[in-house]
């Protein structure tokens, strides 16, 4: 198994990111602003990051921070509260191509499937934590609507998503960053 996961780490740590990102709002007239960091997964060669909304959704700046402390802006170029899921896109002063992730099939998981939960917990650092999936339906119970549901952007999130269950674990900073098979391949958003 330590082979194994290995590989899957070797494919996915040169396009995992650290995001940081400060968001503005108004409040009694006055603009604030404050920091939330989180993680992503480069999907493009042209630097596409995906990550979650609530991550970089209403982000007014964003830098990410590469596994060998290379520091870049984004921008934001997409976003989903519906799904929470949002996409950046890398601002290198020189054009390049990313290293980038694949994704697998997702539709193909099972219950019991080991899977890798990937990011940077707390903004310090990348981090790997294995699990198994324990549930590839789960959806919003009804009781949870009943008494509000979880609402972004006005949109009832969840309210027509299925996710993955896993027991990998996953720490605050770790939203938005690649769960993946043992291939390598991204079959979710943490």
């Amino acid at each position: 198994l330590r082979e194994t996961v290995e590989r899957a780490i070797a494919i996915v740590k040169p396009a995992l990111v650290q995001i940081h990102v400060v968001e503005s709002y108004y409040r009694e007239g006055r603009e604030n602003k404050y920091e939330i960091s989180g993680s992503g997964v480069v999907i493009t060669p042209e630097g596409h990051v995906l990550t979650n909304h609530h991550v970089a959704g209403h982000a007014t700046r964003i830098k990410c921070i590469f596994f060998d402390k290379e520091e870049m802006e984004a921008t934001l170029v997409g976003k989903d509260p519906l799904t929470d899921l949002a996409i950046i896109q890398l601002q290198p002063e020189t054009p390049r191509e990313f290293a980038t992730v694949p994704f697998g099939d997702s539709s193909a998981v099972r219950v019991g499937d080991q899977v890798l939960a990937m990011g940077s917990p707390r903004a310090l650092s990348q981090s790997v934590t294995l699990g198994i999936i324990s549930n590839v339906e789960m959806i919003m119970p009804e009781s949870m609507r009943r008494w509000g549901g979880m609402e972004m952007d006005g949109e009832d999130v969840g309210a027509l998503v299925r996710w993955l269950g896993h027991d990998a674990a996953i720490y605050p900073g770790n939203s938005g960053g690649p769960l993946v098979n043992l291939d390598g391949e991204i079959i979710g958003i943490n």
